[in-house]
């Protein structure tokens, strides 16, 4: 199954963001939480700040009852009912504002005001006092001192009231600083998993999107180099790993597209060589066929004109030789130069038949023959001859060769040429080896000297019609011998170094084995 790695990547985005908003969220709370306890502090304040007037008018209360204890005084008895009457009036203000604050009615703070409200309502008794002064002069201390216990009572529940602001705002202020710490704390947490989370992104990404992708590219360089064996491998199922099937596919694709033109090029390679090579056999062979038919055409010519004339010149010389034996005697100078001239007639008649056989080449006479024994004749032939040139023949025949349909004569011919032109290139003696073999339905006979060897550039000339390295040589015996293993169906090559020897390689079909 296809893991996506977009997905992948919106759900870590979406997680990070929800992450984002969660901690958001909390802080935004908590910090809404702090804000609330600092508002409920500063209204708080405006309390304290309403119990220390009051606390500040108790104690200038005290202070001026003190004051008429020690000293009667008029303007301090009227100062008295005026802070007794501010005293009431704020406490009463201060009660109004708890019961609106407070619609319960029950916390400590009212219970406290009450009691205050009681002593304040039993104070108010000094203003009889006061009254009784104004209309008597006196002052009755003793009733004066009672009610100052009234004041210290006042005084000390706004003490009270004071003590329990005190701990509203250590509470608040406790847990707004516990609020603060947990902020700080989620902020440290949310700093740690977010450079954990980049760091472990940051891998993750290198290991499944960054690191192949780099290899995939340095792969497609060198596939771009002609390195078509390339592979990419991994186990991801997101779009990297289909990325590296896709490379990997188009890779086999393009290889075997490549290997196929390959060998489309080998072997249309081949096929021009070969056909290259047919056509300049045939070229050849037009060439040769050109050239059979002009020899053909002189050598019609030559029999009409030459050779009717130096039969005639052989038979005068004949019956010369005899009447110059009759008159001067066999050993006289004129019967020897009638000897020289019979000689270089049939010469040159020996060599006009060379001539005629090789334009009017008969056509070849089809028996089965056994070529081993051929050769065993021949070699039987020439045995004398290499004997005395000091010639060693050495025969490797291999045994169960099929019998083929060839002309018999033909190749005696054939083996005679070729076996003395070896004996007569190995002038100071050596080895003449014939070796004949079968091999992929194909006779092959190979003849090879010790001799002196071919030049390269007479090796390409050897089969041309009367090119000869022979003083006296016609050059038609290797032409001869091509024509007629050509006219059954086979092949003749040469190979050869100049002071190492000659191999003649002979190469028949067997089309023509009797089933």
């Amino acid at each position: 199954m296809l893991k996506k790695i977009g997905k992948g990547i919106t759900i870590v985005n979406a997680s990070a963001f929800a992450a984002v908003i969660l901690f958001g969220g909390i802080s935004m709370f908590f910090t809404y939480d702090i804000l609330q306890n600092a508002q409920e502090i500063q209204e708080l304040n405006e309390d304290v700040i309403m119990i220390d007037s009051i606390h500040s008018d108790i104690y200038k209360l005290v202070l001026d009852m003190h004051h008429l204890l020690l000293e009667e005084d008029e303007f301090t008895s009227n100062d008295v009912i005026e802070l007794l009457d501010s005293i009431k009036n704020n406490v009463l203000s201060y009660i109004s504002h708890e019961h609106k604050e407070k619609l319960s009615g029950t916390n400590r703070e009212l219970v406290i005001l009450d009691e205050m409200m009681i002593n304040i309502e039993k104070l108010y008794s000094v203003k009889t006092i006061i009254d009784k002064f104004s209309a008597s002069g006196k002052f009755d201390k003793d009733e004066l001192f009672l009610l100052e216990e009234y004041a210290y009572n006042i005084e000390e529940l706004a003490g009270d009231i004071n003590v329990i602001h005190v701990n509203k705002m250590n509470r608040w202020v406790d847990a707004s600083m516990k609020k603060m710490w947990m902020i700080f704390y989620i902020y440290i947490l949310f700093i740690s998993l977010g450079g954990f989370s980049i760091y472990a992104g940051h891998r993750a990404l290198l290991k499944k999107v960054a690191n192949p992708i780099k290899e995939l590219a340095t792969a497609t360089i060198e596939f771009a180099d002609g390195t078509f064996d390339k592979r990419v491998y991994t186990e991801s199922q997101t779009e990297i790993g289909l990325l590296y099937k896709s490379f990997n596919s188009m890779a086999d694709s393009i290889q075997e597209n490549d290997e196929i033109l390959r060998k489309f090029n080998e072997e249309l390679e081949e096929k021009v060589i070969e056909r290259t090579a047919e056509l300049r056999e045939t070229r050849d062979a037009l060439i040769r066929a050109e050239r059979i038919a002009a020899v053909g055409q002189i050598a019609a010519g030559v029999t009409h004109e030459i050779k009717n004339p130096l039969n005639s010149l052989a038979i005068n010389t004949q019956m010369l030789m005899k009447d110059l034996t009759k008159k001067f005697g066999a050993g006289s100078s004129a019967n020897k130069s009638a000897s020289l001239i019979k000689h270089e007639i049939n010469r040159i008649n020996n060599i006009l038949e060379e001539f005629v056989k090789y334009a009017k080449f008969p056509k070849p006479k089809f028996f089965n023959n056994d070529i081993n024994q051929v050769i065993k004749e021949v070699t039987d032939l020439i045995y004398d001859n290499a004997n005395e040139s000091d010639v060693t023949i050495k025969l490797s025949l291999q045994d169960g060769i099929p019998t083929l349909k060839i002309d018999a004569r033909q190749f005696k011919e054939i083996f005679l040429n070729l076996f003395q032109n070896a004996i007569m290139a190995m002038k100071n003696g050596g080895t003449l080896k014939i070796k004949s073999q079968l091999e992929n339905e194909k006779i092959i006979i190979t003849i090879s000297d010790t001799g002196e060897g071919i030049t390269e550039e007479n090796l390409d000339n050897i089969f041309t019609p009367f090119f000869s390295t022979k003083e006296g040589g016609l050059g038609l015996g290797l032409p001869i011998v091509q024509r007629i293993i050509e006219s059954h169906g086979g092949v003749i090559s040469c190979k050869s170094k100049v002071n190492e020897g000659t191999d003649f390689e002979i190469i028949l079909p067997l089309e023509r084995v009797d089933s």
